[in-house]
């Protein structure tokens, strides 16, 4: 932990440094780093009088599912969802307000709900119902690079990424250098399995968690993070804490992207996982875009070692302003023979 917390100091001050040396302001978020900034402020969406927007989309994807040895329950399956992001800008008092409404279960229809007061340009204090800041992969639909995300088997997500969770958060963001500081209630998956139990609900009696994450931009197109989550474990039964590292490094030259990721978990009792990804998207055209991922999958639970390697290939079309249609072929091998084979057809509505 020391180490850890060494590390985050160490890039916050390179992040100072690199900014006071090339003039980098606080305005320059397009440019820089946008982790513990206050991204309210540049939202695009449909405006409401001075201080409210909305923006959201329609998400309908089609999907069929092959396991060589059969054992896939639903092979085939249509699924939809709603997003509507309610964008409250009453400046240095800002909010947002993010519902979620899938194939028709409003059980959890509140996604986020948090409020933000900036003290200045670069230092904000959010609090309420928000997403964690761990894993580079976005947790709205529309700002994917394929129809599926890392680490994935069917439709569901195998080991934590972004959740959403209630608590505090200090942030900071100058520009070429971003930090979050959050403490809020424990993390939503079961140690037992490592499966992520998405909007399940914990009060914070139940378990407290604790999560760092620091960004360097090095200059405009490459950035560096770096995070760190503890959680106590309370939720769940269990005296063991549950801890995870995860670090990457994205290039954005242009119409090209390439990333690397690593992700370490420990469970505690003898269970641990992690993950490797390789990325790369590259646009063709204003119209046309490819990603190629690379996904490798490491568990180790009782003594016993499961592995995957997962491989995904997606056509992402822009069929208008608003309306994108994307097709996503995704191949896992998995560690005892039996392969996946996931087929995604994704219209996508964004408004």
């Amino acid at each position: 932990m020391k180490k850890i917390v060494s590390f985050v100091l160490s890039l916050a001050f390179a992040g100072s440094t690199f900014a006071q040396m090339s003039g980098y302001s606080s305005s320059s978020y397009s440019e820089g780093t946008a982790l513990g900034s206050n991204e309210t402020l540049t939202a695009d969406g449909i405006a409401l009088g001075n201080a409210v927007k909305l923006r959201g989309y329609i998400d309908t994807v089609f999907s069929h599912l092959d396991n060589d040895d059969n054992t896939t329950v639903n092979e085939t399956d249509i699924s939809a969802s709603a997003d509507l992001d309610i964008i409250i800008d009453l400046s240095p008092v800002t909010a947002e307000v993010h519902l979620n409404l899938s194939d028709g279960n409003a059980s959890n229809l509140l996604e986020q709900a948090f409020g933000r007061y900036s003290f200045n340009q670069d230092f904000h204090l959010t609090f309420g119902r928000q997403s964690t800041v761990l894993g580079f992969d976005s947790d709205e639909a529309n700002e994917l690079y394929a129809v599926t995300r890392a680490y994935a088997r069917g439709d569901a997500q195998v080991n934590p990424g972004k959740q959403y969770v209630d608590g505090i958060r200090f942030n900071y963001n100058n520009g070429m250098f971003g930090l979050i500081l959050g403490l809020h209630d424990s993390y939503k998956f079961d140690p037992s399995n490592g499966a992520l139990q998405n909007n399940s609900s914990e009060d914070l009696d139940n378990g407290i968690a604790l999560d760092i994450a620091a960004s360097v931009m090095f200059f405009p197109g490459l950035e560096a993070r770096l995070g760190f989550a503890n959680d106590n474990g309370e939720a769940y039964g269990s005296n063991d804490d549950i801890q995870q590292i995860n670090t990457w490094l994205a290039w954005n030259p242009g119409d090209l992207t390439l990333a690397i990721e690593f992700d370490h978990i420990d469970k505690g009792d003898d269970e641990d996982a992690w993950d490797f990804m390789l990325l790369g998207n590259y646009q063709f055209s204003d119209f046309f875009g490819a990603t190629l991922r690379y996904v490798h999958m490491d568990e180790e639970d009782g003594g016993a070692d499961l592995e995957s390697d997962r491989i995904t290939l997606a056509l992402l079309f822009t069929i208008t302003e608003h309306f994108d249609l994307n097709f996503e072929y995704s191949h896992t091998d998995n560690d005892g023979g039996d392969d996946d084979n996931e087929f995604y057809l994704q219209g996508l509505i964004s408004y």
